[in-house]
């Protein structure tokens, strides 16, 4: 599991920098590369049969124009981005993907101020490398997970994964007994 950790704060750390590029008006080329060659190249994109298409799955999207100036402006004095918290991870067999992990993070630039699960990645090895295949975010008014990217195959959502092998814990949240439950779970 050292690997998918290692692999996710790379991720993390680029996800930070591509935050903060974004808050400069003058760093739209650079923004644009990094998320483009460094962070969405990381994520599967899906194949949808049912609209034969691939559908692709990005992290943080490329910006087509500059923003308004009020909000360079209101970005100014921001501090640089806080990264997202990891909480625990989760490995699973798979039928299509073999081993999968499930990992629970925080949403991004937590700023130190919210230590909460909000964010689940499942990654998986494909062609010998990590990828991220699926994403799913609690939906905050049922607090119940939602797919929201990623492959649309009904295997891969947490309810449907099965049995756990095994899960190592990070850092336990706070604020939220919904995030601690989640945690606790051997799931």
């Amino acid at each position: 599991m050292e690997k998918v950790k290692s692999f996710l704060e790379l991720i993390f750390k680029k996800e930070q920098e591509a935050i903060f590029l974004k808050r400069q008006k003058g760093k739209i080329d650079e923004h644009n590369e990094l998320v483009k060659n460094e962070i969405n190249n990381q994520f599967q994109d899906a194949y949808d049969k049912s609209i034969d298409q691939v559908i692709p799955f990005n992290l943080i999207g490329e910006i087509l124009s500059p923003s308004p100036d009020r909000f360079y402006d209101a970005c100014v004095n921001k501090p640089y981005p806080g990264t997202r918290y990891l909480f625990k991870i989760t490995e699973y067999t798979h039928l299509d993907y073999g081993t999968i992990w499930a990992c629970y993070t925080s949403f991004p630039d937590s700023g130190g101020l919210s230590k909460r699960i909000s964010d689940c990645f499942l990654v998986a090895e494909i062609n010998n490398e990590l990828k991220v295949i699926s994403e799913m975010v609690v939906a905050s008014d049922s607090r119940q997970w939602q797919h929201v990217a990623g492959d649309e195959n009904k295997t891969l959502r947490l309810d449907n994964l099965g049995k756990p092998i095994k899960t190592e814990r990070y850092l336990e949240p706070a604020e939220d007994d919904w995030s601690m439950k989640e945690y606790l779970k051997n799931s």
